[in-house]
């Protein structure tokens, strides 16, 4: 089993986005930054279903980050 907590990556949806952990809801919710198009990092909540994370609305409702949150998504998790 793995175990969510802050500053980990999870890798969201089909396309396996990644996306930084910064607030853990509870084991199968979380709020995550993630980079939108190469372009916005932003944050959103995702929840985990039949064991795969994905975004919990369909709608927009992200916000954006900025400062050490903002590099650190831009930065990924491979760097």
């Amino acid at each position: 089993m793995n175990e969510v907590s802050v500053g980990k990556w999870i890798y969201v949806g089909e396309n396996l986005i990644p996306a930084y952990i910064l607030k853990v809801i509870n084991p199968d919710l979380v709020s995550a930054g993630y980079f939108q198009n190469d372009m916005k990092a932003i944050k959103e909540n995702f929840e985990k279903v039949d064991g795969r994370w994905q975004f919990q609305s369909n709608s927009v409702g992200g916000s954006y980050l900025r400062g050490s949150d903002e590099a650190i998504v831009k930065a990924g998790p491979y760097k």
